[in-house]
């Protein structure tokens, strides 16, 4: 990534280790604005509020702020991409009418931003700010 890059996620990460409660917003706010978005989008009922709280829970465990933003991007990029393959499983298993490369397409957009993602976090967990 650009060099220019570097203090925009700077701040960011600055922003959430100032206080602790910071760090809590973002450990809760990276799971509700996952799951409001895949409510959005499609219906996979309750279990999606258990795949968030194990999230938050993933997030609150990270030790610094770097890495609970780093582990925000990447954990919601799994996520994302989880969903993106049981969506073709449950169109594959169920007998869907709907053709499997159609489903593929419908929901491509999961798994392109899930491993976007995914780089965004493992760079920012590896850069030095």
């Amino acid at each position: 990534m650009d060099t220019r890059s570097r203090p925009v996620v700077g701040r960011v990460v600055a922003a959430a280790a100032g206080t602790e409660r910071r760090r809590l917003l973002v450990v809760l706010g990276v799971p509700v604005l996952l799951t409001a978005l895949i409510d959005l989008t499609a219906n996979f009922g309750v279990g999606i509020l258990f795949v968030a709280a194990g999230l938050a829970a993933f997030l609150y465990t990270r030790p610094t702020a770097q890495k609970t933003v780093a582990a925000g991007c990447y954990g919601a990029g799994t996520v994302l991409i989880g969903l993106f393959l049981l969506e073709l499983y449950l169109n594959g298993a169920q007998g869907s009418t709907e053709p499997l490369l159609g489903t593929a397409t419908r929901v491509l957009w999961r798994a392109v931003m899930g491993v976007s993602l995914i780089g965004l976090g493992l760079w920012v967990r590896r850069i030095e700010l």
